[in-house]
């Protein structure tokens, strides 16, 4: 398995860029969650937060980072690159930019498809993570 860098967020650019980004009262706290529990599924975020099944919360989650995404382009145009490049299908996902699928020990994404977890399981990125603040 090839490692491929991923581009970090500099958290003061990214801090900014929600400011910016004009979130709704429920996208920051889909934004707050995420980054405040580190570890997460969809099944998990929309029980927590009690929200509707549709649309999908991870669908959300990249309108969200889309927003974000917008007021730091340059950032965010890495973070595409990086996820197009990991994708074992080569496709972004625009949520790369918060958070990333998991691995197992043995280098799998804890996904459905990878027939290692029920859902698609994921961490937020260390430099953005709040849980100890």
């Amino acid at each position: 398995m090839k490692t491929i860098l991923r581009p970090i967020t500099p958290i003061e650019d990214f801090e900014k860029a929600i400011e910016k980004a004009e979130l709704s009262k429920n996208e920051h706290e889909l934004i707050e969650y995420v980054r405040y529990t580190g570890i997460f599924s969809q099944p998990m975020i929309a029980r927590d937060l009690r929200l509707k099944t549709k649309p999908p919360v991870l669908s959300i989650l990249c309108e969200v980072c889309r927003k974000i995404g917008f007021n730091m382009p340059s950032h965010f145009e890495s973070v595409r690159q990086w996820s197009k490049d990991i994708s074992p299908d080569g496709i972004k996902w625009d949520g790369d930019l918060i958070c990333s699928s998991i691995r197992n020990i043995d280098g799998e994404f804890l996904t459905p498809e990878s027939g290692t977890a029920l859902y698609h399981f994921l961490a937020v990125h260390k430099e953005l993570f709040i849980g100890f603040d």
